[in-house]
């Protein structure tokens, strides 16, 4: 891109000063011209040059940070999540490379990855709300009650949750699970990795997508938060993780954190693209096996960069 620039404004001074020369002749202005053009593009190289310099700049101390942080704080997510197993679900559209990189680090502090639930774009289109109302009814089971004022999506998370968690750990799956989970897949709103569970987990991470082009309302997201929040109540706790973009308008974060209820119980982390985010993380979920939750990271977040376990305290 920087070249691109580079070459436009070399062409552009070319036909400046052929332009110049033309209408100037070789009157008393000659010259006069083609060093205003010469002159404005070391100016622009200058600048260029500058840019390119801070950019790597930007990049070596993003390099240094991240080294930093794998490097010399390694081992402090060691046996955080011990004995426990993880489900991680990612919204539609969610990262491939950062759900790897969170499974890696949830993997390191002793966690167990069960399964990868991948959301279907479809499971949230207004369009097919007809097939999901009467399909979770359909799915309900006998220990997993609706709350009298339940949302459909609301509900929907408590299903999805009933197949592949539990409030507690040590739970395999059942009859019920396998018929929700079949009933799902069927429906093609979700998919499973590996397809067949034997254990149901405890924790639950969600991760969250990148706002698409043009931004949403945040309102779109309503039915997001409401899925997330019956995954909690159906589990022992949920974390959703982002990036700083998921946190600020259009995103699914900002929608979360903008529902008070919601807060309550889920915990999220904006900043799941760089190594101590997904440490936060990882002390997230543990703080949410204790039954506490928090909002963390760089973008309003409200409970600030961790939770307060795991902070140095001041003198």
């Amino acid at each position: 891109m920087i070249d691109f620039r580079y070459h436009i404004v070399s062409i552009v001074a070319i036909f400046f000063a052929l332009g110049a020369g033309v209408v100037l002749g070789a009157g008393p202005l000659k010259g006069t011209g083609s060093e205003l053009v010469q002159s404005q593009a070391e100016k622009d190289r200058q600048q260029l040059a500058d840019a390119r310099a801070e950019l790597v700049q930007v990049k070596a101390l993003d390099k240094y940070r991240d080294d930093y942080v794998a490097k010399v704080t390694a081992g402090l997510t060691d046996g955080k999540l011990d004995g426990k197993r993880i489900v991680v679900v990612t919204m539609p559209g969610a990262d491939g490379d950062l759900t790897n990189s969170l499974q890696d680090e949830l993997e390191k502090a002793g966690g167990q990855v069960t399964t990868r639930v991948s959301l279907d774009a479809k499971l949230f289109d207004p369009g097919q709300r007809q097939l999901v109302e009467p399909l979770v009814t359909d799915l309900v089971t006998a220990d997993t009650p609706f709350p009298p004022d339940s949302t459909t999506y609301e509900r929907a998370g408590l299903i999805l949750a009933r197949g592949v968690a539990a409030k507690e750990e040590g739970r395999p799956a059942d009859a019920d699970s396998t018929k929700i989970l079949s009933g799902l897949t069927g429906a093609k709103l979700l998919s499973l990795k590996p397809s067949q569970i034997k254990d149901r987990a405890s924790l639950i991470v969600v991760v969250a997508a990148k706002p698409p082009t043009p931004t949403p309302d945040n309102s779109s997201y309503s039915d997001a938060v409401d899925f997330i929040t019956g995954l909690d109540q159906a589990s022992g706790g949920v974390v959703v993780a982002g990036t700083p973009e998921t946190a600020q308008n259009g995103g699914l974060l900002k929608a979360l954190r903008s529902d008070s209820e919601a807060t309550k119980i889920v915990s999220s982390v904006d900043v799941a693209d760089i190594p101590s985010g997904r440490m936060t993380v990882v002390f997230a979920l543990a703080e949410q096996a204790t039954g506490k939750a928090g909002q963390y990271g760089a973008m309003d977040a409200k409970n600030g960069v961790a939770p307060s376990a795991v902070q140095t305290k001041d003198n």
